[in-house]
């Protein structure tokens, strides 16, 4: 796949997260700013602190459907002990496991709640401003294997890793103004920025900038 790679600067990248941050007591302000007022509405929710626990219970049962589904491919691929125990064993552990797959039924809920949050919806556009405002001038369309992109909140819900679901809470139940830069930068996942490499000094991102 093709993607677009530019430098940036990382004190303007950082300066600007935290310039936006610091407005969450001006909700108009700020949406002003981003250039999203008519989403002021999103924009004075995202402000507002809300809890996000049901981040940690999702993690719980994402992690019970992991390891089923690792259960299943270890049958499958012959990896478990039921290879020495005949087919037959093996097809009925496997029906039972897949029925019980079936049983705990689509796990998207966890992910599209979460993206649907007007907090995350907020820190996503203020990554993307970041973006906008510390990039260098010279983005190049960059041919890069999807695999070696890193996404941590897709990963995190892929992997049901509680440990980062636990981070992530903290920051995002934080007083606006008090969310972590480098955190938002760094862990955090934009509309268009995909990540910021502060050793190298590169940045990734779907699309230019919208013209508003």
């Amino acid at each position: 796949m093709y993607i677009i790679t530019a430098t940036f600067d990382p004190d303007a990248a950082f300066a600007r997260t935290s310039e936006m941050l610091a407005l969450g007591d001006s909700p108009e302000r700020l949406a002003e700013r981003l250039g999203i007022t008519r989403d002021v509405e999103m924009v004075k929710k995202g402000v507002a602190v809300a809890p996000f626990k049901r981040l940690i219970a999702d993690m719980a049962k994402l992690k019970q459907f992991v390891d089923l589904n690792k259960k299943i491919e270890d049958v499958k691929s012959d990896k478990s002990m039921l290879r020495f125990l005949g087919s037959g064993m093996k097809e009925k552990q496997l029906a039972k496991l897949e029925a019980d797959a079936e049983k705990m039924g689509s796990l998207i809920e966890a992910p599209r709640w979460f993206y649907q949050q007007p907090r995350v919806q907020l820190l996503s556009v203020i990554r993307d401003y970041a973006l906008d405002g510390s990039q260098q001038g010279d983005p190049a369309w960059t041919e890069v294997e999807r695999q070696s992109l890193v996404f941590p909140i897709a990963s995190m819900f892929e992997t049901a890793n509680r440990a980062f679901a636990e981070e992530l809470v903290t920051e995002l139940e934080k007083p606006l103004k008090d969310v972590n830069p480098r955190f938002l930068l760094e862990k955090f996942e934009g509309n268009r920025s995909v990540s910021f490499d502060f050793d190298k000094g590169v940045a990734m991102y779907y699309s230019p900038a919208p013209s508003h």
